[in-house]
């Protein structure tokens, strides 16, 4: 589970923040780009953007929320049980938006809306990840 979970927690990363696809769905899958950056710690639109694409972001929140389903354990992790639940919560929260924005542009009614905050689910995945697995050593 350990290395399950880090590739989880690394593809969730790759996905949400540095390997981007972008495409529409409005006529069909059109393939517009891909790219290679580092996208901001956090970015929003709610309602309209002037970014008329969807992006492959979605893919990475799908790998957050795997994580975050592993990892809620109440009975085998106690001490990391709310971190993780609420690590998950965020991670359905961001996916179901991205998931709108899919379905609007299907519809044609897409304004560019996104919510875009793989870096800190990282971050939150990272720490319940340390949490977890790295113990503390006792010298005797």
């Amino acid at each position: 589970m350990k290395k399950l979970s880090l590739i989880l927690l690394l593809v969730g990363l790759i996905f949400s923040q540095l390997f981007i696809i972008v495409f529409n769905l409005n006529n069909g899958f059109e393939y517009h780009h891909y790219t290679i950056k580092l996208l901001p710690i956090a970015d929003y639109a709610g309602k309209v953007s002037p970014q008329l694409f969807l992006t492959s972001t979605i893919v990475g929140y799908i790998a957050f929320i795997v994580f975050g389903f592993i990892h809620t354990n109440k009975i085998k992790s106690p001490d990391i049980f709310k971190s993780s639940l609420m690590f998950t919560g965020i991670s359905i929260v961001v996916a179901f938006f991205e998931f709108t924005s899919i379905l609007e542009d299907l519809n044609g009614t897409f304004q560019g809306k996104h919510f875009r905050i793989g870096w800190l689910l990282f971050l939150l995945g990272l720490w319940i990840y340390t949490k977890k697995y790295n113990t503390k050593r006792v010298k005797i």
